[in-house]
C-alpha cells in the first residue's frame, strides 16, 4: 500500500515531483551568489575536488590501502580488548551477586518481626 504513487505523494520532497519545482527551491540560494560570490568559489572548488579525487581514485586506493589496513588492526584490537574487560567485569559482577545472595541467604531476617502477645496475668 505504501508503494503506491499517489499515497507518498503528499510526503515527497517538492524536487521529487518535477525539474521546475527542483529550480524552484536552488533560486533563493542563487539570489545569494551575487551579494557573497563565496558560495560559488567554494562549489567550484568543491567540484574540482571530487573530479581530482575521481580521477585519481587508484592512486589514493593504493596510498590509503596500508592506513586504513593498520587502522582496521588498530580496531581489531581495542574490540578484542574491550571484549575481555567486558568478560571480566560480568565475572567480577557475577562473583559479587553471589555473595550478596549467599550473605542474605545467612542472614535473612523477616520483613515484618513477629507479632507477639504481651503477658497478662
Amino acid at each position: 500500500m505504501t508503494d503506491q504513487p499517489e499515497t507518498l505523494a503528499p510526503y515527497r520532497m517538492p524536487w521529487r515531483q518535477d525539474r521546475l519545482k527542483q529550480v524552484g527551491a536552488l533560486t533563493p540560494m542563487l539570489r545569494y551568489i551575487p551579494k557573497n560570490p563565496l558560495f560559488l568559489l567554494g562549489a567550484a572548488a568543491v567540484g574540482i575536488a571530487g573530479v581530482l579525487a575521481w580521477r585519481n581514485r587508484d592512486r589514493i586506493a593504493t596510498a590509503a590501502g596500508p592506513v586504513l589496513e593498520d587502522a582496521r588492526n588498530k580496531g581489531q584490537a581495542l574490540v578484542d580488548e574491550a571484549k575481555h574487560k567486558g568478560e571480566e567485569m560480568l565475572d567480577q559482577a557475577r562473583a559479587t551477586g553471589e555473595a550478596v545472595v549467599a550473605k542474605a541467604t545467612r542472614v535473612r531476617r523477616r520483613a515484618t518481626p513477629e507479632k507477639t502477645l504481651p503477658d497478662l496475668h
